[in-house]
């Protein structure tokens, strides 16, 4: 299966864990060795969910290379920016190394007490360890400071929003909205709307402009979620005009149309960024389960499938990719061997429940398939429905 965030972000609680980078729903993979980071990032990468979140908090900042960022600390040791730039940095290569951040971050401030984005990477930090009196320490001294700066609130709304506190995030982005409507802001307000209203707030960031390839990704996941195919490929299509050549881009594209049943140019997509970045766990695991899905190539989706589980063998998606794989080849063993596994790492995985219970009843446990079956669609009713698409019915 694909991984939960490659879907749409259309409620407040995917929009928190999407945003935080190294949540559990999106398994965070290492920096890219490369130093064109946004050209190589996968979906799941560091740095495509640290520079998601570092925008919807309406900064400028991008992380960049650990070495760079020491090199620029190096050659001016009293210059805030390169300190910021070094605890960004950090935040990238070392996310759990949180006390070394944070003094890279107050070292900024010290040396420039006007740099006020720093309390904003301080917040984005301290949020994503749940400290929430630290939080609020940092963002009382912003406001006390600028209390009219429309990023100070946002940044505090995203904040709130990964505290669990979604009435607080909701008036706090309400307040920078007032003070001035961003594109960000609205991005952010669509993600805890109903889908209409999304939607229409998405247009209106579109509207005030800038960040163009992030809002029209945004709006091609709703799409594809919607099962809007079609719109969702245009959408995409668009953000390429404004991001030539983006990995995630090409991926997004790949996972729509294998989930459309158009494997030939999902594959022609996964295959050249697989060329480009052999290591990513989540773009193999993409291809062996869209060759899973098509029944096509299985040796193929196989190795692909083990390759992840060898990097990491505990990765949910991967073992139930692999479940498929093995049910199509005939290892109904196999097969339940991996969706035991997957289910022990998220017991709410309706791929898996189903493709168990395929596996049983094909193996003559009918009691024990119907029994995952049953529970499979009480967690996704629409399950046996896309199963039945590519060709797999108990």
């Amino acid at each position: 299966m694909l991984k939960p965030v490659a879907r749409g972000l259309k409620i407040w609680s995917l929009t928190v864990c999407a945003l935080t980078a190294g949540a559990s729903v999106a398994i965070a993979q290492p920096v890219p060795p490369r130093p064109d980071l946004d050209r190589v990032s996968s979906e799941a990468a560091e740095y495509s969910l640290l520079s998601d979140t570092l925008w919807i908090m309406g900064l400028d900042d991008l992380p960049e290379p650990l070495e760079t960022a020491q090199a620029a600390v190096a050659a001016d040791p009293d210059s805030a920016q390169a300190h910021l730039r070094l605890g960004l940095a950090l935040r990238l290569a070392s996310p759990q190394a949180a006390p070394l951040i944070r003094r890279e971050y107050e070292e900024a401030l010290r040396l420039d007490p006007t740099l006020l984005r720093a309390h904003a990477l301080i917040g984005e930090l301290l949020s994503a360890e749940g400290d929430a009196a630290g939080v609020e320490q940092t963002y009382a001294a912003w406001l006390a400071a600028a209390p009219a700066d429309p990023k100070a609130h946002l940044s505090h709304a995203l904040a709130l929003g990964r505290l669990d506190r979604s009435p607080e995030a909701r008036a706090a982005l309400d307040r920078s909205l007032t003070l001035q409507p961003t594109a960000a802001a609205y991005v952010l307000r669509s993600m805890m709307a109903s889908s209409d209203a999304a939607l229409a707030d998405l247009d209106r960031a579109l509207a005030v402009g800038g960040g163009e390839a992030r809002i029209y990704r945004w709006r091609a996941r709703m799409r594809w979620d919607a099962r809007e195919t079609d719109l969702a490929l245009a959408d995409v299509a668009r953000a390429l005009e404004y991001a030539p050549g983006s990995f995630r881009l090409r991926q997004l594209r790949a996972q729509i149309n294998a989930d459309a049943g158009r494997y030939d140019p999902a594959l022609k997509d996964l295959d050249a960024l697989i060329a480009l970045q052999p290591g990513w766990p989540d773009v193999t695991n993409d291809r062996c389960w869209l060759r899973a899905r098509a029944g096509v190539g299985l040796s193929l989706a196989l190795a692909d499938c083990n390759a992840v589980l060898g990097w990491e063998p505990d990765r949910p998606e991967a073992l139930d990719s692999r479940g498929l794989v093995k049910l199509r080849l005939g290892d109904l063993q196999g097969a339940i061997t991996d969706y035991d596994a997957a289910l022990k790492q998220d017991p709410e995985i309706a791929t898996s429940l189903f493709g168990r219970g395929v596996a049983k009843r094909w193996g003559g446990d009918t009691a024990g398939g119907d029994a995952d079956l049953q529970q499979a669609l009480a967690l996704d009713p629409m399950v046996d429905k896309r199963f039945a698409d590519f060709g797999v019915t108990p």
